[in-house]
């Protein structure tokens, strides 16, 4: 049987897979266990674990799918983030925020850790790494890669600006968190209007994202990005 494997190097393939695989639960589980160590109640290890664990099940499950190439279909909406991405969001909003470890989280979690996380935006260098080895297009790769590492790089003086209080941080902290929004739904839109248009000129378009291991992109980054900018917003009102 055929696998789909993006069709870059090995290393690049390699590297992408341990670090997505790794860092972003590892930063969104340790965000959990502080929110609980701050609030001084216990079982924040095990919330982390089971974190940790979700993540663990859903990155296995939506890489061996991608194997099969059932993403990797130039298909309008596509096809992974309709049965990934959008499943993933509403379990965000529907299921999770009404679970009781979520609400002692997000009650006793600090807006710099909900920042923090967006860190792993860095990852959008590896958009312009699939693009130089012509697994997606450059405008795709570029607003999606270009608009991640700005995100994640400006949230670097914003923690500072947060830590030493500055009057105009909470300022700041809306801004950025407009930009990061406005950035990652942009991400989608090109996609799909890429997408359609690789279908009118019979064009491989974003199909490099679902195939193993790039498919972890639109299947978590999206939905997962997304509600940590509304959880933040959520934040800052309460403020």
């Amino acid at each position: 049987m055929e696998l789909y494997i993006t069709n870059v190097p090995y290393w690049v393939s390699i590297s992408f897979a341990i670090l997505f695989a790794s860092i972003p639960p590892l930063l969104i589980a340790n965000a959990a266990k502080a929110a609980y160590d701050q609030g001084n109640i216990p079982g924040g290890q095990d919330i982390k674990r089971k974190i940790i664990y979700f993540y663990a099940a859903f990155f296995f499950l939506v890489g061996l799918i991608s194997l099969t190439g059932f993403f990797a279909e130039n298909l309008l909406p596509p096809r992974i983030i309709v049965t990934t991405a959008i499943p993933l969001f509403l379990f965000y909003l529907f299921i999770v925020q009404r679970m009781g470890w979520f609400k002692i989280s997000f009650e006793h979690i600090r807006l710099e850790q909900l920042i923090q996380i967006h860190l792993f935006r860095f990852v959008g260098i590896y958009f312009f790494l699939t693009y130089m080895y012509d697994a997606i297009p450059y405008t795709f790769a570029f607003i999606g890669g270009a608009g991640d590492i700005l995100t994640a790089a400006l949230a670097i003086p914003l923690l500072y600006f947060m830590k030493r209080q500055v009057s105009y941080a909470t300022t700041l902290v809306w801004i950025w968190n407009i930009i990061g929004l406005a950035d990652i739904l942009s991400v989608l839109s090109s996609a799909i209007i890429t997408t359609r248009q690789a279908i009118e000129n019979s064009e491989a378009g974003v199909q490099g994202f679902g195939t193993f291991p790039f498919s972890w992109i639109p299947a978590f980054a999206p939905a997962t990005i997304i509600f940590l900018h509304i959880l933040i917003f959520k934040k800052l009102l309460k403020r």
